[in-house]
């Protein structure tokens, strides 16, 4: 079977600029969860937007005055945030490349959906080990049961590999990290979508 973050990858670099076009118009989910993500911050924060794809969302918060940094492993979806003025890294955000305890906060919007349920505490932890004590997780992910190969809607000649969680399992491994969730929510779309909110303990559980 291919790897499912190269396969992803390959995916996005090749329908960057079609999926730019679908998000452009952010949800009133997405927006609410933003507005109050932006709001916990201190002014002049700085940010990591973690899986930034195209960068709307990483621009919107550099638009309000936050130091913003896009992570993305697409080359395709780091050039078009790049061009919407974001300073991005081409980097994997299960490991990004970003210094220890130099964030003021975290924002990953339907990216940890790509990242094996296997790979989820490790992953959390190494953004908590890029947040300050204090720092803010906004974090927003599908639930469900299950993960596979999943075409995209509107290329379906191409597929990405899709994680659904269980909202009770996350809030644990979240806790285990070193996350103390402030608020959490549940929308429903065409899937249904978990949005949390979190501040990074000085440490997490060994």
């Amino acid at each position: 079977m291919s790897d499912p973050i190269a396969h992803t990858t390959a995916t996005y670099d090749r329908i960057a600029r079609q999926f730019d076009e679908q998000v452009a118009d952010p949800s009133p989910s997405i927006v609410a969860v933003r507005d109050r993500f932006a709001s916990a911050l201190p002014a002049g924060a700085t940010v990591a937007d973690l899986g930034c794809g195209p960068g709307r969302e990483s621009a919107w918060f550099a638009g309000r005055g936050l130091t913003t940094v896009g992570v993305d492993l697409s080359i395709e979806m780091a050039r078009l945030a790049a061009g919407r003025g974001v300073p991005t890294v081409l980097g994997d955000l299960r490991r990004p490349p970003l210094s220890p305890a130099s964030l003021d906060g975290v924002w990953s919007a339907a990216a940890l959906v790509h990242v094996p349920s296997e790979q989820t505490e490790a992953t959390l932890r190494a953004w908590h080990a890029a947040l300050r004590p204090g720092g803010v997780l906004a974090l927003i992910t599908a639930l469900g049961d299950g993960e596979g190969w999943e075409p995209v809607p509107y290329r379906t000649e191409y597929e990405r590999w899709f994680v659904h969680r269980d909202a009770g399992d996350l809030l644990a491994v979240l806790d285990a990290a070193g996350f103390a969730v402030a608020w959490h929510e549940t929308n429903v779309t065409h899937r249904t979508w978990f949005s949390v909110l979190a501040t990074a303990r000085s440490s997490p559980q060994p």
